[in-house]
């Protein structure tokens, strides 16, 4: 069998006689292309080889960008195009990105590393679970674009966060487990009606035929959940391993393919024990938590688009006061300090502001969860997002849009979000050896039972692989973290510092 040479950077097949070699750690590796080439030598010239070494996946393959598309991120750097996105703190400028391409701690650790050699970026943290970047620079030593290049040129693509975007990768996400989940669903019933009528064999004599039928139609319906339902757990071993990493779905694709290889050769000679029905409910449960995991991060990082919901995209403009049928219909977005805006009876207001002229009630439940309206009346101050009840007002402008008390509410949410606290940091450390030791222990366990019962040992090392899979410590630490800061949040408590959960 021909051994197909793949690209060390990204792990795809190398075409023939391909002239691309980067040395890294003083061997010389093969790449697949010029993009991956011109990649992995960035990461080697800017120290971080040992990026390599950690990976516990391989890099999305990133194509070089042409002059088009370099233009195009230069326009970042505008003024009116930042507005929608970036935070002005004196001279510090702040963003949260979306990085996609992002596959484990490793590549995290990498665009951190990599950026804090910038002059003038002042933080950076990568939330893996979010596939989110929060950063912060000064915008007269650094603009926004070089960041945006920097981080194209170790293999990520990197845009500003937009809701509507990251709803599109959920739903793209969340149709892959629906279908995969639905297969493992329906095969699963199908085997354990069978597995049903063969453990019934212990009770009454049953016909050899009847059984080796049973076992043979359990074999064909557990085939498609083990090569189209579980695939993503090979995937991901199959990177780890690639890369002499250890990640949670290593063990997991062990217990699959041992047990599904020990019980189709039960059914092939006709003797020893069958567990298809384990096999598919063992899958349906696994993609069931991914999906209900993938859930909760959904709904928890909703809470920021809900009350973004709240404002309206249009605004009422006054270009006379004196005159007040003088008036045009703008985005809100656009208002500036100053300007005066009508809102009538039953709007929501769209930024802050001082009313000029009017008296009527504002609903401000969505501020501080009292419903019964306040009356407020000249001089007094209006919040983006409250509800104008009874009479109309007119309000002049005394905040942008980017900077009203919702958009502060917003801000902290994400923060705090993007941040990771001490025990999530210490869950990662954790489990990258946890999974070494639950190897070592399932290797004992094999060589124990050996001795003790031989024909028990490999179904007993398949069940300590499967009963101590680290997926508590990988996925539901950052994801119980998430979702309690989403209900804090919707119970009017916001986190500003990531430690406060460790210390509560």
């Amino acid at each position: 069998m021909v051994k197909i040479a793949t690209c060390f950077h990204c792990g795809e097949p190398n075409p023939q006689n391909t002239p691309y070699q980067v040395t890294i750690n003083g061997q010389p590796q093969d790449m697949c292309c010029p993009g991956c080439e011109a990649i992995a030598q960035t990461i080697v010239d800017s120290g971080l080889t040992s990026y390599y070494s950690h990976r516990s996946a391989t890099a999305e393959k990133s194509p070089s960008l042409i002059p088009e598309e370099l233009q195009q991120l230069e326009y970042y750097d505008i003024d009116q195009i930042q507005a929608d996105f970036v935070e002005h703190h004196e001279k510090i400028n702040e963003i949260t990105l979306t990085i996609e391409g992002i596959t484990c701690a490793a590549c995290a650790w990498l665009i951190e590393k990599k950026l804090r050699f910038l002059p003038g970026l002042q933080f950076i943290n990568v939330n893996t679970t979010q596939h989110r970047a929060l950063i912060k620079w000064d915008n007269s030593q650094l603009k926004l674009s070089t960041i945006l290049k920097e981080i194209q040129k170790i293999g990520y693509k990197a845009y500003p966060f937009q809701v509507n975007k990251q709803e599109a990768l959920y739903t793209e996400q969340s149709k892959s487990y629906l279908r995969r989940l639905g297969l493992a669903g329906l095969a699963t019933m199908q085997v354990m009606m069978f597995a049903i009528a063969l453990y019934a064999d212990f009770f009454s004599d049953m016909e050899t035929e009847f059984i080796n039928y049973f076992r043979w139609v359990s074999l064909i319906l557990a085939t498609p959940v083990l090569l189209y339902s579980a695939q993503p757990f090979y995937i991901n071993a199959w990177r780890n391993l690639r890369n002499v990493s250890l990640g949670m779905d290593v063990p997991i694709s062990i217990a699959l393919l041992g047990a599904y290889c020990a019980s189709a050769y039960a059914t092939v000679v006709g003797r020893g024990e069958v567990y298809f029905e384990s096999i598919s409910m063992f899958t349906f449960l696994l993609l069931l938590g991914r999906l209900l995991e993938l859930r909760a991060r959904r709904k928890a990082s909703e809470t920021s688009s809900n009350l973004l919901r709240l404002l309206p995209a249009m605004a009422t403009r006054l270009e006379d006061i004196q005159h007040p049928e003088k008036q045009s219909i703008i985005p809100a977005k656009t208002l500036q300090i100053g300007e005066t805006i009508l809102i009538k009876a039953g709007e929501t207001i769209p930024i802050d502001g001082i009313i000029l002229t009017g008296e009527s009630h504002i609903e401000e439940s969505m501020l501080t969860g009292e419903h019964i309206p306040v009356n407020k009346g000249k001089n007094a101050q209006v919040y983006a997002g409250t509800v104008n009840v009874s009479s109309p007002l007119t309000v002049r402008v005394d905040k942008l849009a980017e900077n009203t008390l919702i958009a502060d509410i917003i801000h902290l949410q994400d923060v705090a979000q993007l941040n990771k606290p001490r025990i999530e940091i210490l869950a990662d450390k954790v489990s990258r050896y946890f999974v070494a030791t639950l190897l070592i222990i399932s290797a004992l366990t094999y060589i124990g039972w050996s001795v003790i019962a031989p024909e028990q040992a490999f179904w007993i090392t398949l069940s300590v692989l499967v009963a101590t899979c680290p997926c508590a410590l990988s996925l539901a630490t950052p994801t119980a973290l998430t979702c309690a800061t989403a209900q804090l949040n919707k119970q009017g408590i916001l986190i500003k510092q990531h430690h406060a959960s460790d210390t509560l």
